[in-house]
C-alpha cells in the first residue's frame, strides 16, 4: 500500500490509514463520477477553476473515531489553486459530516477514473485535516497538506517536487475562504450522506495486514 501514497513522502501512519481507506473503495462497487474534458467546457480559452466532483467517498470508525476519505477531481490548474479547493472540501465535509478526521485527495478531471489508477502521479494534492486533533491518533495538528508543484499534463498526471505546506500556510489559506461548500459537479438531491464501500452509511475498517 505504501506504493500509492510513494510521491507524497508521508508518514508510515497516515500511508497506512490512508492506504486502508482505498483498499475498502477498491472492493467495493462505488461508481466514480468524471468530468467533461475541460476542452468541452464553455469558456475554455478562459481561466476556470474551483470546479470539483466526487470520485469516491468513504467512512468508517477505527475504535471511537470516525474517519472520512474523499478523493474529488478538479478543473484547477495551478498547485495553489488545487490545495485551496481540498481545503475548502475537507472543511465542508467536517463541518456536514461530523468526522474526526478527514482526508481529501486531488486528482485532475483528465486523469484516470479507475479506483486502481488513482495514486502516485494521478494525486495533485492530500488534504489531512482533524477539526479536533485531540480526538484522533493518526495526526497531532488540525492540518496537514502536500501538493505536486506542477502544472497537469495532457492526460491529468502531476509530475513535479513535492511540496509540504506549513500549518500557518494553511491557516491561512482556510481563512481566505468565504464560501465553504461542497463540490458543484455532485448531485445534491438528498441530504449529504457519506458512501461506504457497502453502500451503507458507515462500514468497519478493514484489519491491518501488517505493522502498526
Amino acid at each position: 500500500m505504501s506504493r500509492m501514497f510513494q510521491a507524497f513522502r508521508i508518514s508510515r501512519k497516515l500511508a497506512l490509514l490512508s492506504g486502508g481507506f482505498l483498499l475498502v473503495l477498491g472492493v467495493s462497487g462505488t461508481a466514480a463520477l468524471v468530468f467533461a474534458p475541460a476542452s468541452m467546457m464553455p469558456g475554455y480559452g478562459e481561466e476556470v477553476g474551483g470546479h470539483c466532483k466526487t470520485v469516491y467517498q468513504s467512512q468508517f470508525r477505527r475504535g471511537k473515531e470516525k474517519r472520512l476519505i474523499a478523493v474529488i477531481s478538479t478543473d484547477d490548474l495551478e498547485p495553489m489553486a488545487r490545495v485551496k479547493t481540498g481545503v475548502r472540501i475537507a472543511r465542508h465535509l467536517a463541518e456536514t459530516l461530523h468526522p474526526d478526521l478527514v482526508i481529501v485527495q486531488v486528482a485532475d478531471h483528465r486523469g484516470p477514473t479507475a479506483r486502481s489508477a488513482l495514486r502516485g502521479q494521478a494525486i495533485g494534492v492530500e488534504i489531512v485535516h482533524a477539526p479536533n486533533p485531540g480526538k484522533t491518533a493518526a495526526v497531532s495538528k488540525p492540518w496537514e497538506a502536500r501538493y505536486v508543484d506542477a502544472l497537469p499534463t495532457q492526460t491529468g498526471l502531476y509530475f513535479g517536487d513535492r511540496v509540504d505546506l506549513r500549518l500557518t500556510e494553511l491557516e491561512t489559506i482556510n481563512h481566505e475562504i468565504e464560501l465553504v461548500e461542497g463540490c458543484d459537479g455532485d448531485v445534491v438531491d438528498e441530504d449529504p450522506k457519506t458512501v461506504a464501500a457497502t453502500g451503507h452509511e458507515e462500514a468497519a475498517e478493514p484489519a491491518s495486514s501488517g505493522g502498526h
